[in-house]
């Protein structure tokens, strides 16, 4: 008698359970708020890639193919051409075998900068990296490519 009054139960329970959900569509959203002094700037628009304050003398070097555990590294060089002082807030990289160097005093209007990239050429094969520059508002990319070269083995035969 008790099983049956607990099934009873149970399927009375479930019954309500599963008729107490409702299918109401959710409410509508809000209204946008109108614009007022409490409301953030619009999103500007992407810029052109020409619109920096600054202009690099490259945006990709390549080292094409370079010796085992030599010295792999260049700098990318740029001008302020604004009418203020730019600053390079950070550089990031793609990896952690690229590590950046760079001016960390604001340049003036008219002078220049540089970012330096160094490689570890450690790593045998071909590469390429990404440096994200932070400067002023704006973040470029530069970018370094080449191929390290096997070491040379010890075994080769010499010339007389």
């Amino acid at each position: 008698m008790n099983k049956i009054l607990l099934i009873i139960g149970f399927a009375f329970f479930s019954a309500a359970a599963l008729f107490a959900q409702t299918n109401t569509p959710p409410p509508p959203p809000p209204p946008p708020a109108p614009a007022g002094k409490n409301m953030p700037p619009p999103i500007a628009p992407n810029k052109p890639a020409d619109a920096s304050a600054v202009k690099f003398n490259e945006l990709v070097h390549n080292f094409g193919q370079v010796a085992y555990n030599s010295d792999v590294k260049c700098t990318f060089e740029f001008k302020n051409t604004s009418n203020e002082p730019v600053a390079i807030k950070d550089v990031g990289t793609s990896c952690g075998c690229t590590t950046p160097s760079y001016s960390k005093e604001p340049v003036a209007p008219g002078k220049t900068g540089s970012v330096t990239a160094k490689y570890d050429s450690s790593r045998i094969g071909a590469f390429t990296k990404t440096l994200t520059v932070y400067i002023n508002n704006d973040q470029i990319r530069l970018m370094i490519r080449g191929t390290i070269l096997p070491p040379k083995s010890d075994n080769t035969p010499q010339s007389k």
